[in-house]
């Protein structure tokens, strides 16, 4: 595994409201079970955006990221992807498909290397040995830990170095979609800081990412979008530099 050298800092135009839509959730409404957990969510992300959805423990966010990943099928409403219908599908397909999804608490596996997590996550891609060798050097570039220990046991890296290789793994599908769940879990403040700005720098090459996430200043400190979920449903939605001068959004979830 060798470091590659990319322009990560190269200027990309920011999203607009006339880019591509890459993921389209209206009025969904899902259960567990008999009971509703999810009341008419609609949930947009266009290509090359950073969107947040913020609230508290049980507001619905990691429950609408089982929605798109197919765990969960809504009892209405429409859950799309490329302007193709995802409602219904098999997880395996949805990831097919073009989502990849980093797991709360990274679940990477701690008894292969470096390099063979990132090789898991290419399995979808195993036939493309060139797109895959170009991802994995974008990996390394992003995150030259990673190149550095290639030969290193996931289970060795400290938390902030796991959450890098977990975000690494998913890329290595080459996604149109990369969900984020609570990225920021124990990890450091300073380290929380440094991987967000990663993620922005993830969306500036032109992916698409969703985040859920509890730490709601940065979340929203480097999203183009932001929804705010309470209750299973959301309670508040706009731009994010709005959102983090919104006086509720101020008082309720950035401590001000």
């Amino acid at each position: 595994m060798t470091q590659a050298v990319l322009d990560l800092a190269r200027p990309v135009a920011a999203p607009t409201g006339d880019a591509p839509m890459v993921l389209d959730i209206r009025a969904a409404d899902a259960f567990y079970g008999k009971a509703q957990v999810l009341f008419g969510v609609s949930v947009s992300v266009r290509r090359g955006q950073v969107v947040s959805l913020i609230g508290a423990n049980g507001a619905g966010k990691s429950t609408t990221l089982n929605l798109v990943m197919g765990r969960l099928r809504p009892a209405t409403g429409s859950v799309e992807l490329d302007g193709r219908s995802i409602a219904g599908l098999s997880t395996e397909s949805i990831i097919a498909a073009g989502v990849a999804c980093v797991p709360q608490r990274r679940r990477i596996f701690s008894t292969l290397t470096v390099l063979e997590n990132l090789e898991v996550g290419a399995y979808v891609r195993r036939k493309d040995r060139a797109g895959v060798a170009r991802t994995l050097e974008e990996v390394c570039a992003l995150f030259p830990v990673l190149a550095k220990k290639a030969h290193m046991m996931g289970g060795v890296l400290s938390g902030g170095e796991q959450q890098m290789l977990a975000i690494g793994r998913g890329l290595m599908s080459n996604p149109s979609l990369l969900l984020l769940d609570e990225p920021s879990m124990g990890i450091s403040p300073k380290l929380t800081t440094e991987m967000f700005a990663d993620i922005r720098r993830i969306a500036e090459t032109g992916r698409t990412v969703l985040i859920v996430e509890q730490n709601a200043y940065a979340a929203l400190g480097i999203s183009d979008h932001g929804y705010v979920l309470e209750n299973g449903a959301v309670a508040l939605e706009g731009p994010a530099a709005r959102l983090m001068h919104d006086d509720y959004v101020r008082q309720t979830y950035l401590g001000a």
